[in-house]
């Protein structure tokens, strides 16, 4: 049985922390990675560090979806946020889709745009998705429900680890440095020193793309470390999944490879106290949740993968992109409540643009 489903990027990068730098961008997934992107793009002299390798964490542990929106439906979005904020959410996370696959084209990640589908899991959840069709043909997004889910035909999905390596290879050389595990992070007058190890770097803007494990090194921010299971199955012949799908408020979700494959995950509503913290390996009580379902869509399938990463959840339910109060040239570009792969890189373009 092996773990992490999703190969690392052959790329290595090993390096160690600079002395100074004009940004210092701590995490090397996707909201790493896209900082980066940006950056270059304004040609800002920018560094960037992790403590392991890039696409380590969540960014290569997610089930590889490119979604619009929040976890919530369109309705419920518009009940928590407001109808005005709930459009721009849609807005910008349809545009996060559309420049991040632009900024790396022409290398192969795993892209396909087939949609995604949110199945109802009962009555309630149908009844939201139905509205939330109406919703968002309304607000002029397309949507379909049919009476069982709900599609977003614009939606997608992707190699995620991929993903993250081909941003990565378009920078200079030098400008990412795997192995260098920051320990702290202290204003210093008009500088900030980051620490790791012995080693100090003193940087004019440090940046944490650090999601779920922001509230290690700053305890201040407000990011809670909440883990997602997942399994993969041994390539089954006949499809039995056309798009990636949601269900259950958000809290099962699989879709299925070209080659074959089911990726089934989430099931973390059924013991949500367990999930909470920084231990990033899968327990027999999610898994076995995980297990119920592969029988159910493949009765006989095999299990080859199972693994877990740590996502990062805030108060709000939205992305910390932007200072961190009372901490002079430091920012945050983190908590993504899990969608990642769909905040990310609008996130860091308009943090950019912030700076």
């Amino acid at each position: 049985m092996r773990g992490i489903f999703w190969p690392p990027p052959a790329e290595s990068y090993v390096g160690s922390l600079p002395e100074r730098a004009d940004i210092l961008v701590i995490g090397g997934g996707i909201a790493g990675t896209s900082l980066m992107h940006h950056l270059a793009k304004r040609r800002f002299s920018a560094v960037l560090v992790e403590a392991n390798h890039i696409a380590f964490g969540a960014s290569g542990r997610n089930a590889g979806f490119l979604l619009a929106g929040v976890a919530d439906c369109y309705s419920e979005a518009v009940r928590i946020f407001g109808r005005e904020k709930a459009r721009e959410v849609w807005h910008i996370t349809d545009e996060n889709h559309d420049r991040m696959v632009e900024a790396v084209a022409g290398t192969a990640v795993g892209h396909r745009r087939l949609g995604s589908a949110t199945f109802a899991s009962g009555e309630e959840e149908g009844a939201r998705l139905e509205e939330s069709a109406q919703l968002l043909r309304d607000d002029g997004f397309q949507a379909l429900w049919d009476g069982t889910r709900l599609v977003n035909p614009r939606d997608g999905e992707i190699n995620p680890a991929l993903l993250v390596g081909a941003l990565a290879g378009r920078l200079k050389e030098g400008a990412i440095r795997e192995g260098v595990e920051v320990t702290g992070v202290v204003p210093a007058g008009a500088e900030v020193s980051v620490r790791s190890g012995e080693s100090e770097c003193r940087a004019g803007v440090v940046i944490l793309a650090t999601n779920g494990y922001t509230s290690r090194l700053l305890p201040q921010v407000k990011i809670q470390p909440t883990r997602a299971q997942m399994l993969a199955s041994a390539p089954v012949s006949k499809t039995i999944v056309d798009m990636p799908t949601y269900s259950h408020f958000g809290y099962q979700y699989w879709r299925q490879l070209v080659s074959g494959e089911l990726l089934i995950g989430g099931w973390r509503d059924t013991s949500m106290e367990t999930e909470v913290g920084y231990d990033d390996q899968p327990t027999d009580q999610i898994q076995e949740h995980l297990d119920r379902k592969l029988a159910e869509m493949s009765p006989g399938a095999e299990v080859t993968n199972r693994w877990a990463g740590i996502m990062g959840f805030t108060e709000t339910g939205l992305p910390l992109a932007g200072p961190v109060e009372g901490m002079r040239n430091v920012y945050t570009c983190a908590g993504f409540n899990g969608h990642g792969m769909g905040f990310a890189f609008m996130s860091a373009k308009r943090l950019v643009e912030m700076i």
